[in-house]
């Protein structure tokens, strides 16, 4: 047990020690490979002793059929034979993806990330442990530098993320974990896609890594120890950029010409993250966008994504919204009968018993066009239409999904997502346009009465009122 140990030992030095102080379960996430097994098996043995219980869960992604449902079984066997609980969901992740215009690895990533958390948030005190190993980081460092990182994507893989995620494998590489697995003979399964070097990661491991090898052995050490140097680097640079940030969230111009370039792109990061949640979509040309502007002694503004602007006047700089994208206000809720077209701030929605009677009649149709078939005998009362309200939930693949996000996976515009035609029955929210209906209620898998609905866009100026007939 000589991995673990060394394990355990490291996890003071990863910072997650003082993480695990508090926590009453930690989740494990459990794909059935090499890595998340003995993940599972060094948690068996190493919480007891904490007093701190254990749980695992299994997305079953559906991408490669039979095999996946195999590791499904391997997983809930593995954890029967520990009497360890075990969660469980499967998504249809090829049809999701196709679906929200997402890549296979992206949406898998999000959809698992997305089931943790949701059983995590339901343990009492949870945290959800998955199975990154230095391997896995030296592959991300190796990804990052190849698109063009800054510093934070030298940061490779956080042991901790937001708090609530841990990575105690951090410390082995994937040959120590295999190689401890056959000496412990702890069975596992291997997913044949690994081998694909169609995928970025795959490539790397496959092709790069052996090369670096030969150069440095221990590469993955070495990249673990420049991570956790440009990490502290990285913080005190964060530091000292958010010292510019006056208590109302915005900069003083003085203070912004005069800081070294490096605090002024952080602090304006800073700005936009604060605005927007995220600041992934900022890109490099923004940010010299936006400090080409601070330095030029003019004021202006800077369109950034998501419809926000930075803004410069007199001494002050901010980031806010777009006047260039103000959304409209949402249209009333109006009710859809069979056969009637209602237009609805920018869209015309038509429900009707066959798919050739949607075409509504309004001569100003844009080239957006989305179709649904519904099961009208799964629709509880009267359908009707809204925009989107604080809160909303989406059941779809047996989760209660955000709303919020799946506009923005849908690459709805942020000034039409308040005015984006949302078909409700008694039940909540029955079809969201380009996606498929509320669990349940498609017709494709229905023996039930099939009814279509269609949505199109037809811009602003040419609406006419809400709730009439076009």
């Amino acid at each position: 047990m000589k991995l673990f140990e060394k394990i355990a030992k490291d996890l003071a030095t990863l910072g997650i020690l003082p993480a695990l102080e508090g926590c009453g379960t930690v989740l494990c996430a459990l794909s059935g490979g090499a890595d998340s097994v003995v993940l599972l098996h060094f948690l068996n043995w190493y919480l007891p002793e904490l007093e701190i219980g254990l749980a695992a869960a299994h997305l079953n992604h559906g991408i490669r059929g039979a095999a996946a449902d195999a590791d499904e079984a391997f997983c809930r066997g593995l954890c029967t034979a520990l009497q360890i609980p075990f969660y469980s969901r499967r998504v249809d992740i090829p049809a999701l993806a196709k679906e929200q215009g997402m890549g296979l690895e992206e949406c898998a990533r999000a959809e698992r990330y997305a089931f943790l958390e949701q059983v995590r948030s339901g343990l009492s005190h949870g945290l959800t442990a998955t199975a990154h190993n230095a391997t896995d980081h030296l592959e991300t460092v190796l990804f990052h530098l190849a698109r063009g990182t800054g510093a934070r994507g030298l940061c490779g893989i956080s042991p901790i993320r937001d708090g609530k995620i841990i990575r105690p494998l951090l410390c082995c590489t994937g040959e120590e974990i295999r190689t401890f697995a056959a000496a412990e003979q702890i069975s596992y399964v291997t997913d044949r896609t690994n081998d694909d070097t169609a995928y970025t990661r795959n490539y790397i491991r496959k092709n790069i890594l052996p090369t670096l090898r030969q150069i440095n052995p221990r590469c993955e050490d070495a990249a673990l120890r420049m991570s956790r140097l440009v990490s502290e680097d990285v913080r005190c640079l964060e530091d000292a950029a958010r010292r510019l940030l006056e208590q109302d969230g915005h900069i003083r111009r003085n203070c912004a010409c005069s800081a070294p370039l490096p605090l002024l792109t952080r602090a304006i990061l800073l700005l936009y993250k604060k605005y927007a949640g995220t600041a992934e979509d900022l890109s490099q040309k923004h940010l010299d966008d936006c400090t080409a502007l601070i330095g030029s002694g003019r004021a202006g503004r800077i369109s950034l994504p998501g419809e926000a602007a930075l803004f410069v006047q007199g001494e002050r700089i901010w980031i806010g919204a777009n006047p260039a994208f103000v959304p409209s206000p949402a249209p009333k809720p109006a009710s859809l009968s069979l056969g009637e077209a209602v237009v609805f701030g920018a869209f015309v929605v038509k429900v009707a018993e066959k798919k050739e009677q949607l075409v509504p009649s309004h001569q100003n149709i844009y080239n957006l066009s989305i179709y649904g078939a519904l099961d009208f005998d799964k629709i509880k009362g009267s359908i009707s239409i809204r925009a989107r309200k604080a809160g909303d939930v989406y059941l779809s693949g047996g989760m209660h999904k955000k709303l919020r996000k799946l506009l923005q996976a849908l690459k709805i515009p942020p000034h039409l997502r308040d005015t984006f035609p949302l078909l409700c029955d008694g039940d909540g929210i029955l079809w969201v346009p380009g996606l498929r209906p509320r669990d349940g209620c498609g017709a494709e898998a229905s023996t039930g009465r099939p009814v279509y609905a269609g949505v199109w866009h037809i811009g602003e100026k040419s609406a006419e009122k809400e709730g009439s007939q076009p």
